[in-house]
C-alpha cells in the first residue's frame, strides 16, 4: 500500500507536489458508528484505502495519474536498445524545467515494511535512483547515480541489500544508462529477497484503468471456476441492489476457421493480421448475454445493447474485485463516467467494506459525491493550477461535521466560474460573436 507519492517537473507540475494517503486521526465519516473502513493501520500510521480526487478539467488529476504509471513503467520495463534514451516528459510551460530532470518519490509498504524508491529521470539518462528501507533510520538497499565524466552508472549497496558480492557486480555492469535498477534485476537471473519484493510490487501491485481495457467476458470467465464463481455471485447482488432486473449472464463462445475467409476471398493482408493473431487458424470470440428477468418471463440482451451505465458498472465491479484480490493500488480516472451518483456512492461503500491491502485512487467531476453521509472528509484532494500553470494538490485534514463539506468545496473549486455564471452579460457576448 501506498503512504506517498510525490512529483515534480512531471507535464503539468512544475514544483514539487504530494499525494498523500496517511489519515488524520481526528477526521471521520459524518456518522460515528461506522467501522475504520477507510483506512488501514500499519506501524501506527492510518494508510487510506480511497483518495477522491477532484478539480476542473485541465487541473492535472489525470497527470498525477499518469505519473504513478511513468514510475511503474521505469521500475519494471527495461528499454530494448542501449542507445534509447528514457521517456523524459517535463514542465514545458517554463524557460528552466526542460532542462532539470523529472523527480518521482514513492514510500510504500510491503507485508507491513516500509521503502522510499527515488528516481531521477532526464532526457538522457536516468541520473539517480535509490531504494531504501524506512524504519527509525533508514537502511539503505542500492543508491544509483550516473558518472557524467566517465559516461558510466555507479551503485552503491547499502547494509540492506541481500545481494551477493558477484551479483552486485553483475546488476552493476548490466544496467544501462536508460535504465533503472530495478528492472535490470528484473531481466537477469539474480538472488535477491528484498529486491523481488520491490520488483514484485511495481510490477504486479500499481496499475492505471482505462475505459478500453480488454474484453469483459474473457474477464468473467478466467478459466478459473471457483474465481469466476465468486466474481459472478457479486455482480449479480450488485446489480440487484443497484436497481437493474439483471439476474444471470452467459458467455456463448463460437469459432471461425481462417480458411473459410480464405475460401470467400478476404484479403490476403487481412487473412495475414488473422493469422498472427490465432497462429491456430481457428478466430474465437466469447459473446457476452445478460438475463434479464421482467414480469413477462426472462429474456437475454448482448452486452453491446445494455445502457452505457449498466456497462460501467459491470466494467467498474470486475476492476474492483481485480484491485481486492491482487492487493493493488490502482487508478480509475473519470469514475463516473455513466454511472448515476447514487449508484456510485454504493459500489464505493460496498469496496471500502470489502477492501483490505489495497487502494483506489479516483478521479471524478461529480461533486455530488461529496455529500456521501459515509465520506471521509481527508480522503479528498483538490487539483489546482497556479498563475504558472502548475498543478498543486490541496487536502483538508479536518472540517467540523456540522459544516457542509459538499458547498465548502463547491465553492472552492474554481470559484471564478461561479462569478462569472452571475453576468448575464458574459452569454450575451457569445451570441453576439455568433451573430457577427
Amino acid at each position: 500500500m501506498i503512504e506517498t507519492f510525490t512529483v515534480k517537473n512531471y507535464r503539468s507540475y512544475r514544483d514539487k507536489a504530494e499525494l498523500s494517503f496517511v489519515a488524520s486521526k481526528k477526521e471521520g465519516s459524518k456518522t460515528n458508528d461506522l467501522p475504520p473502513i477507510w483506512y488501514k493501520e500499519i506501524n501506527g500510521k492510518r494508510i487510506l484505502r480511497l483518495l477522491l480526487c477532484v478539480g476542473l478539467n485541465g487541473t492535472g488529476k489525470s497527470k498525477m495519474f499518469s505519473a504513478l504509471n511513468y514510475l511503474r513503467m521505469i521500475a519494471t520495463a527495461k528499454p530494448q536498445k542501449p542507445s534509447d534514451k528514457p521517456e523524459y516528459r517535463p514542465f514545458l510551460l517554463d524557460k528552466s524545467s526542460s532542462t532539470q530532470p523529472t523527480e518521482l518519490s514513492l514510500i510504500y509498504y510491503i507485508d507491513g515494511t516500509c521503502f522510499n524508491y527515488d528516481i531521477k529521470v532526464s532526457s538522457e539518462c536516468i541520473e539517480e535512483e535509490e531504494l531504501k528501507l524506512v524504519q527509525s533510520r533508514s537502511s539503505r538497499i542500492f543508491y544509483r547515480y550516473h558518472n557524467k565524466e566517465l559516461d558510466k552508472v555507479v551503485i552503491n549497496y547499502g547494509s540492506a541489500c541481500d545481494l551477493s558480492k558477484s551479483d552486485q557486480h553483475d546488476l552493476e555492469v548490466n544496467t544501462l544508462a536508460n535504465a533503472s535498477v530495478l528492472s535490470t534485476f528484473g531481466a537477469l537471473n539474480l538472488e535477491s529477497q528484498i529486491l523481488s519484493k520491490n520488483f514484485d510490487y511495481f510490477e504486479n501491485h500499481i496499475s492505471m484503468i482505462h475505459r478500453s481495457d480488454k474484453s469483459l467476458a474473457d474477464k468473467l470467465q478466467t478459466g478459473d471456476p471457483e474465481k469466476d464463481r465468486v466474481l459472478k455471485n457479486l455482480l449479480l447482488r450488485l446489480l440487484n441492489d443497484v436497481g437493474t432486473n439483471i439476474c444471470d449472464y452467459v458467455i456463448e463462445e463460437a469459432s471461425l476457421n481462417i480458411s473459410e475467409l480464405i475460401a470467400n476471398g478476404a484479403p490476403d493482408i487481412v487473412i495475414k493480421a488473422m493469422m498472427e493473431q490465432y497462429p491456430s487458424g481457428v478466430i474465437t470470440h466469447k459473446n457476452l448475454r445478460f438475463i434479464h428477468s421482467t414480469k413477462d418471463g426472462e429474456s437475454g440482451l448482448d452486452f453491446d445493447l445494455e445502457s452505457l451505465g449498466t456497462k460501467n458498472i459491470i466494467r467498474l465491479l470486475v476492476v474492483l474485485y481485480d484491485v481486492v484480490v491482487g492487493e493493488k493500488s490502482t487508478c480509475i480516472d473519470e469514475i463516473e463516467y455513466g454511472i448515476h451518483t447514487k449508484a456510485l456512492a454504493f459500489i464505493l461503500k460496498m469496496y471500502l467494506t470489502i477492501a483490505e491491502n489495497c487502494q483506489l485512487i479516483v478521479a471524478t467531476h461529480d461533486l455530488s459525491l461529496l455529500n456521501a453521509d459515509f465520506l471521509r472528509r481527508d480522503a479528498v484532494r483538490l487539483f489546482e493550477k497556479d498563475e504558472h500553470g502548475s498543478t498543486y494538490v490541496r487536502r483538508r485534514d479536518y472540517l467540523h461535521k456540522t459544516i457542509s463539506f459538499y458547498k465548502t468545496y463547491e465553492k472552492e473549486v474554481s470559484p471564478q466560474l461561479d462569478e462569472l455564471m452571475r453576468k448575464i452579460e458574459i452569454f450575451i457576448k457569445y451570441k453576439d460573436d455568433i451573430m457577427e
